[in-house]
């Protein structure tokens, strides 16, 4: 067996080093690990291998004196009988020749050399044999001890320039309870005071330490409600844990007869979520909330917010009409709604005006566009999750708005409605005096309403109830910003049809939540510089280290951000994302990547279209575009984690896919997902010679 291990010896990083000086403690920390290594022909080596091949030797024997022997039994039959006969054995006589051990004072007598006479027999053809292998009986043993060798590194790094006379070295440890110490072990009696509620266990001794403990753990307690008449079986159970920026972390308990939840986290980043899975791995219901709302606190037992266990969120609202003369009715009748560009089709009942499709994941995005007779269609960008509630408008009331409108401006408004009307809100209330924009045309002009709903063109901005709208929009994609005294107060994005009212709704709120913010290299993970322009800041943002947080709006909502890349290595990209996200991740892709995989399958260029690239880390998947069966088959390509084409026309978890020469429009980019069967749905604006970048997670 050739022998290449090496003898490592290493400290932890983070010792601590510190002396006593007239003028206090001078600390000085060491970051880089501590490490020693003996090379495998030095003498504390070739000892250490004569140890382990003993070792390996005697285990090989109490193998064997473990195997228990076979015993034959004859089973009783009726066939002839056996006869035995008996056999005498001779007395066998085992003796053992007793060792002499060899004492200290035997030791010094001896001369140089003449030791190994005085080992036991079994120890001196270990010697033998060990002398034959290395000769480790030339060898010089005369090595500095651990100490001295780990002194000598210290004074390298400078740890023990100042006084290594007087220099103590303590290295960090973790105690039983899992916490890192780095002063001193001292005795100590630690006396509960009482029990903890919730079976969490408190780790908090009072000590104090030479310097201040990093990673503190903190310990949640909360209550925990199922609501939406989910319930929990044999078959079903609750996980909660922690979901740092997509990654799963800490594992959580849930106590049911007190309705109770705990969880251990080393931090206070990201969120805690709460899912009933049934036996089959699906979703039934989930929750969370953010650990930046639990109160500030440095360690210890926290008070978490209720998490309630909803059912799983899907496509869901409610269709009402502007204008409906019967008043126990909420929605006109024959109401239809459509998602998806039309491949779910729901009737909606006109007493409840209730509506929704399911089976879709959460953050999903859609189209929604609803239509009864007599009344235009509505559209609305709707996000899974969030309960929409969208108005349909009868035709009469729009062409009275286009006549009035066209009057009061002296011009004639010809050709099918297209609309776009909306209210600005500050947390579910009717805002006055806000100034509405349509960003993508700037030279629409809005029309407010007064009190009495009639079109005002006197008015500047929204009376107090805080309706808007504009009329004759070209058809496509468009935002809407919402403005008082040069503030932002909001955006939507809508999307404007022929014989259509988009609805845009602008909504504002005074709470905010920080949100980390990383642009990074897809196949890499490696952060990268650049300019982030979205539609939440007011400013464009340099992020010159790839990592910063940003201050959004806690309102659900698609919005749409760009990433200028520093250098020419990557492609500027646009970026869907929601407000109300955990986190936000701009992965950067090379342009050559994208045309060298083009140049290999031989696509041609077509042109006013776009790319699109997705990811989807979760699980296996395939991804089509809503609605356009047109689209050629060969212009989809999947890859793996590493950038590489998948042969199989599927993709893998981890990995993603691109789209080639998409038509220039708004689509909607769906995923679906092998395993769960869910489908993952994006609404995305293509413009030409463009790229967007899309995560399904």
């Amino acid at each position: 067996m050739q022998l290449k291990r090496i003898l490592p010896f290493a400290v932890l990083a983070g010792c601590l080093c510190w002396s006593s000086q007239l003028s206090g403690l001078k600390f000085i920390p060491i970051y880089e690990a501590l490490t020693i290594k003996a090379q495998k022909n030095s003498p504390p080596h070739i000892a250490f291998e004569e140890v382990v091949e003993s070792e390996r030797i005697s285990e090989e024997w109490a193998r064997l004196a473990k195997i228990k022997p076979a015993t034959l039994a004859v089973e009783k039959t009726s066939s002839t009988p056996l006869f035995a006969k008996k056999i005498e054995v001779p007395e066998m006589v085992l003796t053992k020749r007793p060792e002499t051990l060899i004492t200290s004072s035997q030791l010094e007598e001896v001369n140089e050399g003449a030791w190994v006479e005085h080992l036991p027999v079994a120890q001196a053809k270990r010697l033998q044999e060990a002398q034959r292998r290395s000769e480790v009986l030339n060898q010089d043993w005369t090595v500095p001890t651990w100490s001295d060798m780990a002194r000598e590194v210290l004074e390298k790094s400078g740890a023990l320039a100042t006084s290594p006379s007087s220099s103590n070295v303590y290295v960090a440890g973790t105690s039983s309870s899992g916490q890192i110490s780095t002063r001193p072990s001292q005795a100590s009696v630690s006396i509960p005071d009482r029990a903890p509620q919730g079976d969490l266990d408190e780790h908090a001794d009072g000590s104090q330490s030479f310097v201040e403990e990093k990673n503190l753990r903190h310990y949640i307690q909360g209550p925990l409600e199922i609501t939406g008449g989910l319930a929990v079986t044999n078959e079903h159970h609750i996980e909660i844990r922690r979901n740092d920026e997509g990654v799963l972390k800490e594992l959580g308990r849930v106590d049911l007869r007190q309705g109770l939840y705990n969880i251990e986290v080393e931090d206070k980043n990201g969120t805690v979520v709460a899912r009933l899975v049934d036996k089959e791995g699906k979703t039934l219901g989930e929750g969370s909330f953010r650990l930046n709302r639990v109160a500030a606190a440095n360690a210890g037992t926290l008070q978490g917010p209720k998490l309630k266990i909803e059912p799983h969120p899907d496509f869901a609202g409610i269709v009402t009409s502007a204008y409906n003369p019967k008043p126990n009715d909420v929605a006109p009748a024959q109401t239809r709604a459509t998602f998806v560009k039309g491949a779910s089709e729901v009737a909606v009942k006109k007493d409840d005006g209730l509506v929704a499709m399911d089976n879709v994941t959460k953050g999903s995005m859609t189209v929604m566009r609803a239509a009864a007779p007599k009344h235009l269609q509505t559209a609305a960008i709707v996000i899974s999750g969030k309960e929409f509630k969208s108005q349909l408008y009868p035709e009469s009331m729009i062409r009275a708005l286009q006549d009035i409108v066209a009057q009061q401006r002296a011009q004639s408004i010809d050709g099918s409605p297209t609309v776009i009307w909306g209210k600005v809100s500050l947390d579910g209330k009717a805002l006055a005096g806000a100034e509405v924009v349509v960003e993508s045309d700037e030279a629409l002009i809005p029309v407010y309403f007064n009190s009495f709903m009639i079109p005002d063109p006197q008015l500047k901005s929204t009376s107090e109830n805080g309706l808007f709208a504009f009329v004759n929009v070209d058809p496509g994609f468009h935002s809407i910003l919402a403005t008082r005294s040069s503030a932002i107060l909001g955006y939507q994005n809508v999307v404007v049809e022929e014989g259509s009212v988009a609805q845009g709704d602008v909504e504002s709120t005074i709470k905010t939540e920080a949100v980390p913010l990383r642009i990074y290299d897809a196949f890499t993970g490696e952060a990268r510089p650049g300019l982030v322009t979205m539609q939440s800041l007011q400013e464009d943002l340099e992020v010159s280290t790839g990592l910063t947080t940003v201050t959004l709006p806690h309102v659900s909502r698609l919005g749409l951000m760009r990433v200028q890349p520093e250098g020419a290595d990557y492609v500027s990209a646009r970026y869907i994302y929601n407000d109300t996200d955990e986190f936000i991740h701009a992965p950067l892709v090379h342009w050559s990547w994208l045309t060298s995989i083009k140049s290999f399958l031989r696509l041609d260029d077509m042109p006013s279209t776009g790319f699109v690239v997705g990811f989807v880390p979760d699980e296996d998947f395939e991804v089509y575009l809503a609605a356009y069966d047109n689209f050629d088959p060969r212009q989809i390509v999947y890859f793996d984690m590493q950038g590489r084409i998948l042969q199989n026309r599927k993709g893998i978890a981890g990995g993603g896919f691109i789209l080639f020469n998409v038509p220039e429009d708004t689509h909607e980019v769906v995923v679906l997902g092998a395993r769960t069967r869910k489908m993952y749905s994006r609404v995305l604006p293509v413009d030409a010679n463009s790229l967007s970048v899309l995560t399904f997670r």
